[in-house]
């Protein structure tokens, strides 16, 4: 059976559908950031230990087994597809292909990747499931896999494991891909949320916060906003601010916007948010 958008169901349900639909997108953002975090770790201690060339082990078998842990917790069923396909395992649904596409569509036309968030109801072999999915950019550290320009023993190693391989030619700042996440829907279940959440900006913050560089200034609030969507995919925020800022000392250097390196998905000044939370959260942790 095609797959098809129930859109007499969403119509019907209303605001119930839409209300159970939102904490579905939470459970599967919560999904997609344990994904991330393990495989970029884990791909960081390769590529440091062993070299890029072997570490293109990591993502052929550790993301099937990460995946297949984070469904029999959670349900989510997980996929990567991408219109250029390293694994042909990943070649695109024609349902991911056309949601593929109109990422790659808006990208073009100068949207960022913090945009590109696809949640609704389908239907699937007769039964209505959860589709959610969610833009992968292409990063820097990325490029020595899937750049134009591969190391020779990388280049070998891919086309010995990935003969039909059709993911090299990106740069920093393209889409990759996506990532798919699938659940039979029931609105009578909650679904259970899981990862972490966000710490609130702590009462009493000044709404803009002064920062090392004479003149910096950054909004704590926003920043968790933009901590929420492009950081918490890998990092800790509570975490992340102890390791920037000693408790009770000013550390200049680490007031640099740039130097938390958002890959250039934000600007200067939306970094500058982003260190005013993360500088916030410090201020009240526990000595």
């Amino acid at each position: 059976m095609p797959v098809l958008l129930l859109t007499a169901l969403l119509t019907a349900a209303g605001s119930a559908a839409g209300q159970d639909l939102a904490q579905e997108a939470d459970s599967a953002r919560a999904a997609v950031q344990q994904l991330r975090q393990v495989m970029l770790q884990q791909l960081q201690t390769s590529v440091r230990e062993v070299g890029p060339a072997e570490a293109t082990a990591v993502c052929r078998h550790l993301a099937p087994e990460l995946a297949a842990e984070i469904a029999a917790e959670t349900g989510w069923e997980i996929r990567r597809p991408a219109l250029k396909a390293r694994n042909p395992d990943n070649h695109p649904t024609e349902l991911e292909r056309g949601v593929l596409l109109g990422y790659l569509t808006r990208s073009l036309a100068g949207q960022t990747f913090e945009e590109m968030e696809t949640v609704r109801l389908v239907e699937q072999d007769g039964r209505p499931y959860v589709h959610y999915m969610r833009a992968i950019p292409m990063l820097d550290a990325c490029e020595v896999c899937h750049g134009s320009n591969l190391p020779s023993d990388v280049a070998a190693r891919i086309a010995e494991v990935y003969p039909q391989d059709e993911a090299v030619g990106f740069r920093a700042g393209d889409l990759r891909g996506a990532f798919s996440l699938l659940r039979p829907y029931d609105p009578a279940k909650a679904p259970e949320v899981r990862g972490p959440r966000l710490p609130a900006v702590p009462a009493g913050t000044a709404a803009e916060l002064p920062l090392g560089p004479p003149g910096k200034l950054g909004d704590p609030v926003a920043g968790r906003d933009l901590f929420g969507r492009h950081c918490l995919s890998c990092h800790d925020a509570g975490d992340l601010s102890t390791h920037l800022y000693q408790l009770g000392a000013e550390a200049p250097r680490r007031d640099v916007c740039v130097f938390l390196q958002t890959h250039g998905l934000t600007d200067e000044a939306r970094d500058c948010d982003i260190v005013a939370y993360l500088k916030a959260l410090s201020q009240q942790a526990p000595k």
